[in-house]
């Protein structure tokens, strides 16, 4: 029997608006991108898009905007070419905003809805639908405009200033269908599904495609279909005592369509009309009474009470009531296994699969996880299914945990439902890329939340410092250098030790995610860079010819264990081989260090300083040369140098070379500590004996280094003292280190001369100044990191 059926005109469907607008209102508007000028779009329709209202009365409809709309606008501007933006609905002023290019020029418009990022124009128009209660969804219902195109004009406007506008088309017809029912036994369930199907006519496809040039549109011919099975969303299902359904379908004539009704309980099938012609933009409606309910045949079927929608769920220490499931199955159930993916449950346990009805000597195992089974389970129609037992094995075992229950009812039906939980992979952070020349190192952090953030510390300190997010979203440790000028008025720096990250020490990392703490740590760095023989526990003893006797030959000491005229040690002295006691072993201070001891000659007026240092030394005419520097490889960038010293110092008796300390006037001598970081090609000379020495210097005011040589100091350390130590222990010096040079790399310890180690019993021995009678013990050369 043909159904009757009402078509109307929508009211004012091709009214649409385009202007251009700014306002003061700054709540009232988008960020402006540079360029760009605020474009506001009017559609003519007085109320919400989402609700069509049909006006019986005279076979007219009409509707209007929500927020969630939006529209593509395409614009051509003559000197800017083609822009495509989207405009989105402002429900509080009613209008689309969108941003144009801020230029006066020939501008041609279209727009289409709803918007689209396709090219070609690919409106989604597929059988499967979705609609939110008995209110219309436009997400099917695709409108294009014609071209509109005003010479000389602002974005938005008519070279006048007035607003622009132009039509939006509606290509395909509405079918607006309300159903009530009188059964008693139907009117309060939810509707779940209405399905359409056109006898002899593909009324849905992949998407419905626009043809800008011409405003036209057509089917896809993917994925044809007779049918549109509209569902309504969770939550939003009407009762079915009165809905309504709305279907968007091309413009045809149509012969017989027929509906198909689903609710929680009941169906209805009859058929709508045996022909009618459909044109775009036009609405057909009407009211059907259904009648003729059939009432569903109970389904097997699997229900989570606590989760109807099976969503995955995290385990916690608290699973008490959240993992009930219960098993439906009014034909009884025939077969049932569950089936375990598991990376814990399979491998370490070796449980994969379960057949409930056939325990196999696996009762043991049911009862402890707390499955039924056998008789408990066979041709029953409601098996309660708790899970507490298996999911407690799966705390703290990071991972997806899915439990799949196979059941087979007596009508041979079959369900398969995932019950599905999960352990979060645990936060935490990956140390690398530990670079301690640069102080630097580079943090990972795995399954941690948006926006956490980090910070570190030494495990000695107390206080926290903030790491620095870089864009690939690890996060830096980098260290703080310390500004300052030193006696020379030179800049130099120096390295807080709490910043970066530094040799030997052990750090504390944690991640927070606002001002809480989800995940801490720890890391080390690897051990510095030993001071070869720095405990001067090595020493070697070889004969040298003595020059002022001939060819006699003395025994003297060296701190090294393979020191010879051609490859001499680490370490040197500058006068062991005039004064054999200048730098020599000593086991009284402590297990064994060095012993560095003055002598003078008074008939000549002649000092001979204890030294030690690494380099070189020579002698040669009653002069002798000290070269400094020796190769040494760095790993790691040193803050300071540490050693133990014990000093016995007297008064200046000796100034041969009109050195800084006046002689004789109960003026202490001074001794001297000097450390130094450098990149030398070679090593720097200092000679002295019987003229006034050559190439003195120090990192400080540089004295006589030669240019290059000046360049190349990158940090260094100096400490002089006229004082006694008390007692008679060794004890302990720190000499910081202030850097020149904040370099990226570590010099070339292969190649080039990089390290200087200096002890003297007198600072200013070189001009044969200070006093005979001084004897200093150092032992434990290290570094500070």
């Amino acid at each position: 029997m043909k159904h009757a059926f009402t078509k109307g005109l929508f009211v004012a469907a091709t009214a649409t608006l385009i202007a251009a607008c700014s306002t003061d209102d700054a709540a009232d508007q988008m960020p402006v991108a540079p360029g760009k000028i605020e474009v506001s779009l009017k559609a003519a329709l007085p109320q919400s898009r989402a609700q069509i209202e049909v006006d019986e009365s005279n076979g007219r409809f009409s509707g209007s905007w929500e927020a969630t709309d939006e529209l593509t606008v395409y614009a051509k501007g003559s000197q800017t070419g083609k822009e495509t933006q989207k405009f989105t609905y402002d429900a509080s002023s009613k209008v689309f905003k969108g941003q144009l290019t801020n230029a006066t020029q020939d501008w041609t418009y279209q727009a289409v809805y709803p918007a689209v990022d396709a090219t070609p124009l690919n409106i989604p128009f597929g059988a499967e639908r979705t609609q939110k209660g008995s209110n219309f969804n436009g997400a099917y219902d695709p409108l294009v405009s014609a071209l509109v195109t005003h010479n000389g004009a602002e974005p938005g406007k008519t070279p006048q200033g007035e607003a622009v506008t132009f039509g939006l088309k509606r290509l395909t017809a509405i079918l607006a269908l309300t159903f009530k029912t009188d059964d008693a036994t139907v009117k309060a369930e939810k509707v779940k599904s209405v399905a359409l199907t056109a006898a002899g006519k593909t009324i849905a496809a992949k998407s419905f495609d626009i043809t800008l040039d011409d405003q036209s549109g057509a089917l896809n011919a993917s994925e044809p279909s007779e049918t549109i099975t509209l569902s309504y969303e969770a939550g939003s299902e009407p009762a079915a005592a009165s809905f309504k359904a709305y279907f968007n379908v091309p413009a045809a004539t149509y012969g017989k369509l027929s509906v198909v009704i689903t609710t929680e309980g009941h169906t209805a099938s009859f058929d709508l009309t045996d022909g009618i012609e459909l044109l775009a933009g036009e609405l057909a409606y009407t009211t059907k009474a259904v009648s003729g309910w059939t009432a569903l045949e109970p389904e097997l079927s699997v229900t989570w009470e606590t989760n109807p929608t099976f969503e995955p769920v995290e385990i916690t220490n608290d699973m008490k009531g959240k993992c009930n499931i219960v098993i439906n199955a009014p034909a009884g159930i025939k077969a049932f296994t569950v089936s375990m993916l598991s990376d814990y449950l399979n491998n370490d346990i070796g449980l994969t699969e379960l057949d409930l009805l056939n325990p196999q000597g696996l009762e043991t195992i049911f009862d402890m996880l707390n499955f039924p089974y056998g008789e408990k389970i066979l041709n029953q129609k409601t098996v309660p299914f708790d899970l507490t037992n298996a999911v407690a094995l799966l705390e703290g075992k990071s991972g997806q945990h899915i439990f799949t229950m196979n059941v087979t009812d007596n009508n041979n039906k079959t369900i398969n439902q995932d019950i599905t939980f999960f352990v979060p992979e645990a936060i935490s952070a990956t140390v690398s890329d530990i670079d301690l020349w640069k102080n630097t190192a580079t943090i990972t952090l795995n399954n941690a939340p948006e926006g956490a953030t980090v910070q570190y510390k030494r495990s000695t300190e107390s206080e926290w410092k903030n790491t620095t997010k870089n864009p690939n979203g690890t996060f830096s440790i980098t260290p703080s250098w310390i500004t300052e000028e030193n006696d020379a008025g030179k800049t130099v720096y120096s390295l807080d030790n709490n910043c970066g990250v530094f040799a030997g020490a052990t750090y504390d990392w944690q991640i927070l995610n606002g001002e809480a703490v989800v995940a801490s740590g720890t890391f080390e760095t690897s051990a510095g860079d030993p001071i070869e023989n720095g405990d001067m526990s090595q020493w070697c003893e070889t004969k040298e010819m003595l020059p002022l006797f001939g060819s006699k030959k003395i025994t003297v000491w060296y701190p090294g264990s393979s020191w010879s005229d051609s490859t001499p040690g680490f370490w040197d002295s500058s006068n062991n081989a005039g004064n054999k006691t200048a730098c020599t072993q000593d086991k009284t201070k402590n297990a064994s260090c060095a012993w560095l001891q003055a002598s003078g000659v008074s008939l000549v007026g002649a000092l001979a300083s204890g030294s030690l240092f690494t380099g070189t030394f020579t002698y040669a005419n009653m002069n002798g040369t000290a070269s400094f520097g020796q190769k040494y490889k760095y790993t790691a960038r040193p803050t300071a140098l540490r050693l133990k010293y014990h000093a016995t110092l007297g008064t200046v008796n000796y100034n041969k070379h009109n050195g800084p300390l006046e002689k004789d006037k109960d003026i202490m001598d001074q001794c001297s500590f000097t450390v130094c970081i450098v990149d030398w090609d070679t090593r720097h000379d200092v000679q002295s004996g019987t003229s006034a020495p050559k190439g003195i210097w120090d990192p400080i005011t540089m004295g006589e280094l030669p240019v290059d040589k000046q360049n190349g100091i990158i940090g260094y350390g100096v400490k002089y003292s006229s004082e006694n130590t008390p007692g008679t222990d060794l004890i302990p010096l720190e000499i910081p280190i202030k850097y020149y040079q904040q370099t990226n790399a570590a010099p070339d310890g292969e190649n080039k001369f990089t390290i200087i180690i200096s002890v003297s019993t007198s600072r200013y021995g070189d001009y044969l100044n200070g006093c005979d009678k001084n004897k200093i013990y150092v032992d434990d050369f290290e570094w500070v990191y």
